[in-house]
């Protein structure tokens, strides 16, 4: 029986991290970290959190329980380990390392599904985790609760293929808007986020350096009309319109602002400066942002993120770009086997197939 049909589920799911092919700096701190770890090493700790999260265990005791199962047993290659050492270990996990597995894991999704400007958008938002103040008070927040924040790029090329790009972490006083340059750093790249991003100054400054956005404006919103654009309307459009926006002594460049009705009935307005699609397009394209909020609910739910597994800040931190190291492997599995099923029932016959030939898995995701 060849190599294939002997990989479990459990070590495919893994096998598109490359520790070999990793930045020679960050193999130095792998190497570094298993000279002081003599009992776990690197890639075992990985393997461990990654399951963890994945497979929505809600502590540290928990993981350490799982280790009754002799499957895993001959996974891990140990027969044990305390939750207090796991607890240490996450702590002292360089968060260098895993920042750059998250990238390696992003250059496989763009090598295997290339993003370019038409078949793809790039959504912005951010998420706040909530944390407990008394125990947790190097995350500011409020004066009754402290939290951490997760400001997010996704990938998003149509509803069953989209993905983690790049993301910051804050505490949860952070204003988002304060992450948007950072992450807004791929020219001819569409860019959507809310209205509570909207500023003007920003607005003009994206367009000067060749990115493209859409968005909503506010209800206070000065819109000054230059010219209809009547070449863009369709049935669910109200009106679309050359603008300019802001106050007299401050008015953005030349974008375009499309009025549409939604099926409730509602009036929505977005602001863009893509000229070269239809009005329904622009619409569609700030709908989509509903899949980021989508991905907030997912992690929250479905990887362990309601309750975090340490009290200092770098263990929160680690698990967060842990989560999303997990959420980018699920998401190579369905570009390996080129599966219609989405990643999040991937993701559950991989825990019912944990231990299992890979073969059995890709069964039942690759298209017949």
């Amino acid at each position: 029986m060849d190599k294939y049909k002997t990989n479990s589920a459990f070590n495919k799911w893994f096998s598109s991290i490359k520790l070999n092919l990793l930045p020679s700096p960050i193999q130095k701190k792998i190497v570094d970290f298993d000279k002081y770890h003599k009992k776990l090493s690197f890639f075992q700790a990985l393997q461990l959190f990654l399951h963890g999260i994945n497979d929505e265990k809600e502590s540290l005791r928990e993981m350490d329980a799982a280790f009754v199962s002799k499957e895993l047993q001959k996974e891990m290659g140990m027969t044990s380990i305390s939750y207090s050492q796991l607890s240490r270990t996450l702590s002292k996990i360089d968060s260098e390392i895993l920042l750059a597995i998250f990238s390696q894991l992003v250059s496989q999704a763009k090598n295997k599904r290339p993003v370019t400007k038409r078949n793809s958008l790039y959504l912005i938002d951010s998420s706040t985790f909530s944390l407990n103040q008394n125990l947790y008070q190097w995350a500011d927040f409020r004066k009754t609760k402290s939290g951490v924040k997760l400001h997010l790029k996704l990938c998003f090329m149509d509803n069953d293929h989209l993905y983690p790009d790049e993301f910051t972490l804050t505490n949860a006083v952070e204003h988002d808007t304060n992450q948007l340059e950072v992450l807004v750093n791929q020219p001819e790249a569409t860019y959507v986020f809310d209205r509570g991003y909207l500023d003007f100054e920003r607005l003009d400054t994206m367009h000067s350096q060749g990115y493209f956005f859409v968005t909503r404006i506010k209800k206070n919103t000065k819109v000054h009309v230059l010219e209809p654009l009547v070449a863009f309307k369709s049935e669910s459009v109200i009106s679309d319109q050359m603008v300019a926006l802001g106050a007299q002594n401050h008015l953005t460049s030349r974008f375009r602002l499309v009025t549409v009705q939604d099926k409730k009935g509602k009036t929505l307005q977005f602001i863009t400066n893509r000229f070269d699609c239809s009005s329904t397009d622009i619409a569609e394209m700030y709908k989509a942002r509903w899949q980021i909020e989508l991905f907030f609910k997912h992690i929250k739910q479905h990887m362990t993120i309601k309750k975090f597994f340490s009290r200092s800040e770098k263990g929160v931190v680690n698990q967060l770009i842990l989560a999303m190291i997990a959420s980018l492997l699920t998401y190579l599995i369905k570009l390996k086997t080129k599966s219609k099923q989405s990643v999040f029932q991937i993701k559950r016959f991989f825990r019912y197939l944990l231990f299992q030939p890979a073969e059995e898995w890709f069964n039942l995701l690759i298209p017949t």
